[in-house]
């Protein structure tokens, strides 16, 4: 009897027979056939320098080195401006016109500019034809300290005799200087503190003079002056300050006195003689420098 275990229609399945030990002998063959298995496998190794790892901290370092500079500097940039910005507002400039004693008494302002503004046309178109009709008038420019109420800068552009002029009050070292512009030379005196008023008080007489409060006297204060030969030296004109220095730097700087003789002359018969005018205080200041020709001698002959 026959027993039929499997059907005839069975396809014998495509088995894959795998050993269970490796042929080593196989494996050498295939692996020396195989070019990409012969080449060695190379391991890279990149070794980073200690100075390379701390790139990164020194330039954050600098950065910030620069960054705190860069605010230092506008910081100090910014005070400076500050501060010159406040020493501009706490100083006066201004310039206006005196009448002598045959004109009008009160003082007519031409640009009193606290705050740096120029004059309108129209009050220089008034102020100019009041000029006109005024006479013997004094223009004088004004520049105030009224921070620290040191020092005063009044330039005078033309005197009747057609000189320039600018008188520097230090009361830091009580002294005033006349800087003859058109002379090329200097002189000092004491200050007179009872003509002179300081910066702030003579701030308010002018802003009163402006309102209009205040009436200005036109009296004419003469003071006879003669010149001290030779002119000062270095360690002397040390002594003057800053202000006057600065003023009459590269010039030749004199000493004034007053002249004292039993014979006063008028001022018609001052001649060539110099003569500067300002207006400081209660009333206007003239000197009369009465020894000019011996100055110019020593000038020529020094």
């Amino acid at each position: 009897m026959t027993i039929i275990t499997k059907p005839f229609s069975e396809k014998k399945s495509d088995k894959l027979v795998v050993p269970l030990v490796e042929n080593e002998k196989n494996a050498e063959a295939v692996t020396s056939n195989d070019v990409e298995a012969q080449t060695p496998e190379h391991v890279r190794m990149v070794i980073v320098p200690a100075r390379m790892r701390r790139v990164s901290t020194t330039t954050t370092l600098c950065l910030l080195l620069t960054a705190l500079i860069v605010v230092g500097i506008g910081i100090a940039g910014g005070t400076y401006l500050y501060q010159q910005y406040l020493r501009s507002q706490l100083r006066f400039k201004g310039w206006c016109t005196i009448p002598y004693p045959d004109g009008p008494k009160s003082a007519m302002f031409l640009g009193p500019n606290e705050n740096a503004q120029m004059i309108d046309d129209d009050l220089m178109k008034i102020d100019s034809n009041l000029l006109e009709t005024m006479g013997s008038y004094l223009q004088e420019e004004f520049e105030l300290d009224l921070e620290n109420q040191v020092y005063e800068k009044i330039d005078v552009p033309d005197f009747q005799n057609g000189r320039s002029g600018r008188f520097i009050h230090d009361f830091g070292t009580n002294t005033t200087s006349i800087v003859d512009v058109t002379g090329r030379r200097c002189f000092v005196m004491p200050l007179n503190r009872n003509v002179i008023l300081p910066p702030r008080s003579l701030y308010d007489l002018i802003r009163k003079m402006w309102d209009g409060y205040y009436k200005i006297n036109t009296e004419i204060l003469r003071e006879t002056m003669h010149v001290i030969t030779p002119q000062l030296s270095k360690d002397e004109v040390k002594l003057l300050g800053g202000y006057i220095t600065r003023e009459c730097a590269g010039l030749p700087i004199y000493k004034l006195e007053k002249f004292v003789s039993g014979v006063v002359k008028r001022s018609a018969e001052l001649g060539n003689d110099l003569k500067f005018t300002q207006f400081a205080g209660n009333q206007i200041l003239e000197f009369d420098i009465v020894n000019m020709n011996e100055l110019k001698q020593y000038e020529e002959g020094d």
